[in-house]
């Protein structure tokens, strides 16, 4: 099942959501601040995946939530809907909804439209691409370069379709970006539009990330670490920021939870070899990603893979952990008297 599958789910949700006017719901249900991963698999008729649906709010929204004993009701609420939306569908099952606190969301947080945003790849980590347009070329080179790592790039007017309002297209991706890449060349003072875009990533206080080429960052950006692009080609520039994202206390956390989704959620071998590839080069991760990764590891049989299972271990010996193999791996039992002629 492929990342745009889950998220054709969570919209298909989010609309049932909409349409019975759940608004305590919908308030909490916003895209940008939900996670899947598979808690189990079942390999009985084709397959089945068993997902957790995790969604994020803030640790205050989440004080006044449980104050008021309504966790409980508005996870069984999202869960009805979830199996609405899957419906006649016997190969994916959402059997966990929960709501749980995230230092990382702010209590003023800006609540996303009912739209659908397919200008970011499901499950990544997303970044607004900030540049002038003679920097085009430059944009769309460091966007394909920085997907290796599982991060989404918006670079303006390649992502929106001709039949969108661009400035609206450009205002979503500001509103649900993680952070801003800005590629500062000697013109790039000059234009409107590249300046609100640094000022509104500003104003979020999400993580902003200067590119140097022939012109430093000013004003406020100053602040930030920048990367120097003289002498670089897009893999190179790619591999800095990804040690940044990695480093920064303001995205990596953020960033690197969603590598861990990414890799638990491999839906091939070859999938989870790439993320698991990425996950070990950076040099620090918290105990807690790590264990969350061990805990779930069994949960998807993509992980199975030798190749994988011994990079696995590298990592989780790093940080003293249970280490993975085969068989560990369980087949979920069957009740014979249910089994369909």
């Amino acid at each position: 099942m492929s990342e745009d599958f889950v998220m054709r789910y969570i919209k298909i949700v989010k609309g049932l959501l909409k349409a019975q006017k759940a608004t305590e719901a919908l308030h909490i249900f916003n895209i940008n601040n939900i996670n899947s991963y598979i808690n189990n698999h079942d390999n009985w008729n084709g397959g089945i995946d068993y997902y957790t649906i995790e969604i994020g709010v803030s640790p205050a929204e989440y004080i006044n939530l449980k104050s008021g004993n309504k966790i409980d009701e508005l996870q069984s609420c999202i869960e009805l809907a979830f199996n609405d939306a899957a419906k006649g569908v016997e190969s994916i099952v959402f059997d966990r909804i929960l709501i749980v606190p995230n230092v990382n969301i702010e209590e003023d947080e800006i609540n996303e439209a009912f739209e659908d945003f397919t200008f970011w790849n499901f499950g990544y980590y997303k970044m607004f691409i900030s540049h002038l347009t003679m920097d085009k070329s430059s944009a769309s080179n460091l966007k394909t370069a920085l997907a290796i790592y599982g991060i989404s790039c918006f670079v303006a007017h390649e992502d929106i379709e001709p039949t969108k309002e661009w400035a609206s297209e450009i205002e979503k991706a500001l509103i649900t970006m993680d952070c801003l890449c800005a590629i500062i060349t000697t013109n790039f003072i000059t234009s409107k539009w590249c300046d609100q875009e640094v000022g509104f990533a500003l104003g979020r206080r999400v993580l902003v990330i200067p590119i140097r080429k022939g012109y430093d960052p000013y004003g406020l950006m100053g602040k930030y670490q920048g990367v120097q692009s003289n002498g670089k080609n897009a893999n190179k520039l790619a591999k800095e920021i990804f040690d940044i994202l990695c480093k920064n206390n303001r995205s990596k956390n953020i960033y690197i939870k969603k590598l861990g989704n990414l890799f638990l959620n491999s839906k091939s071998p070859v999938e989870a070899n790439k993320w698991i590839d990425v996950l070990n080069e950076i040099k620090t991760i918290d105990n807690d990603i790590v264990e969350f990764i061990n805990t779930h590891y069994l949960d998807n049989d993509n992980l199975k893979d030798s190749n994988v299972i011994e990079k696995a271990n590298k990592l989780f010996t790093k940080y003293s952990l249970r280490t993975i193999n085969k068989n560990l791996f369980t087949v979920k039992s069957i009740e014979i008297d249910n089994l369909p002629f």
